[in-house]
């Protein structure tokens, strides 16, 4: 019955792609409280907290409570605060046609920690999503396979490691799929790394250790792949133990997304000067690799459909995201607030009000420029296929070697078939 199935097909496709939305709208939600709690608790107006896109259609009033209208926008995608002491919302009265009192001059350290509260929100919000999900579901496990030993760095193959091995520990630390083994050696840049591996001889399995040094970016030449069923293992120990663990995956993927995140801007300063090469001639991610919301919510609707208990680390790799994009200094994310009260704290006087709000608007107007570029490449890639899972894992997963370099997006691609978002 071929049209019952693709009906079925269509309706968890389109369950899933619901799903993503609430998740990004959720943790959106979650960056917004905590800029508004932050900022409740000094004493800065909040005239407006909004529930949706603003601007696009129309919106209801929900209620007023502590000097704040909560509005609901028909487009519930997101959410925002006005917070006009911050500076970021000076014209507030005219933007929602609200009433504001005298603006008061807070100091600076309370500015930034509402600055800051937003992303800070975010990490602590994907903290506990992740230990909750240890405890309830587990980690999620899968074999990792070496498939292939890239001769442009042949540290592992001269140690001896052959293709077919399959990874077990790195230094003691247990290899939950191919991401985690990445994270793993990333953290021991130009340090010896001892690698345990299962290998099948004549029929039997043995295990076998191979000492190694990486190199100064923390890689040793495999390229793996996961193979076999996800399985979930949940965390075991007291609940200081449970703490311990999920702050330590957390931080491991916290390190290897900014690290990710370095080395898609190093692969786009080579496709603008070296032709899209490195130093090796290896070929590096460009700007086709780089993927918005559309991308997540297809990313995360193909993950979701394949296995929903992944929402849980979907979700906790998006708030992370979130957090680390809004650190970024660049007009108008929470970074750049955080970098003009850096300058004030230095120099004892605030950024030029004008040249602050010149450099709020021509950084508003790049972003929605890259913003509506990234979504074209979305689109393009939504339509070619290129962000389907099956199409990753024919001829995509094969590239996933720790001598590749991705953005944090795209290692969620990878990661989904083998791992799908280990933290």
């Amino acid at each position: 019955m071929p049209f019952a199935f693709s009906l079925h097909e269509f309706f968890l496709q389109f369950l899933a792609i619901l799903i993503m939305l609430a998740v990004l709208t959720i943790l959106i939600i979650v960056h917004e409280c905590g800029h508004f709690s932050v900022a409740r608790l000094f004493g800065f107006q909040t005239p407006v907290f909004g529930f949706g896109l603003p601007f696009f259609g129309p919106s209801w009033v929900l209620g007023r409570k502590w000097g704040t209208e909560f509005r609901l926008h028909a487009l519930l995608i997101g959410g925002y605060v006005a917070i006009p002491e911050l500076n970021d919302e000076s014209s507030a009265e005219q933007a929602f046609n609200v009433q504001l009192k005298p603006l008061k001059k807070f100091p600076i350290w309370q500015r930034a920690l509402v600055a800051f509260a937003g992303p800070g929100f975010n990490i602590i919000f994907a903290y506990f999503i992740m230990m909750a999900m240890l405890v309830l579901l587990g980690e999620p496990i899968q074999s990792t396979f070496v498939y292939s030993l890239p001769k442009e760095n042949p540290i592992a193959a001269n140690a001896g490691i052959l293709p077919k091995d399959q990874l077990l520990t790195i230094n003691g630390e247990f290899v939950s799929s191919p991401s985690d083994a990445v994270t793993i050696l990333s953290g021991h840049k130009n340090e010896e790394v001892k690698i345990d591996v299962k290998r099948t001889i004549n029929g039997v399995e043995q295990q076998l250790s191979f000492s190694m040094n990486t190199n100064d970016a923390g890689k040793v030449g495999m390229g793996l792949a996961g193979q076999g069923p996800i399985t979930y293992h949940k965390a075991e120990g007291n609940y200081s133990n449970i703490f311990v663990l999920t702050a330590k995956k957390l931080w491991f993927w916290t390190y290897s997304m900014i690290d990710a995140a370095g080395q898609l801007f190093s692969g786009l300063g080579a496709h603008i000067f070296h032709n899209g090469k490195n130093a090796s001639g290896q070929a590096v991610p460009g700007f086709q690799d780089i993927h918005g919301v559309l991308g997540v919510i297809k990313i995360g609707s193909e993950i979701t459909r394949q296995d929903w208990n992944q929402v849980f680390l979907f979700t906790v790799l998006i708030s992370l995201d979130l957090a680390i994009v809004n650190l970024i200094p660049f007009p108008p994310l929470d970074g750049s607030h955080l970098a003009f009260m850096a300058y004030e704290a230095v120099f004892r006087k605030p950024v030029n009000q004008r040249v602050q709000g010149e450099m709020i608007k021509w950084g508003t107007v790049t972003l929605l420029f890259l913003m509506a570029l990234i979504s074209v490449n979305d689109i393009s890639a939504w339509m070619t296929g290129k962000l389907d899972l099956k199409h990753n894992r024919s001829e995509k997963d094969k590239e996933k070697e720790i001598e590749s370099t991705k953005s944090p997006n795209k290692t969620n691609v990878k990661a989904a078939p083998e791992l799908q978002h280990a933290p």
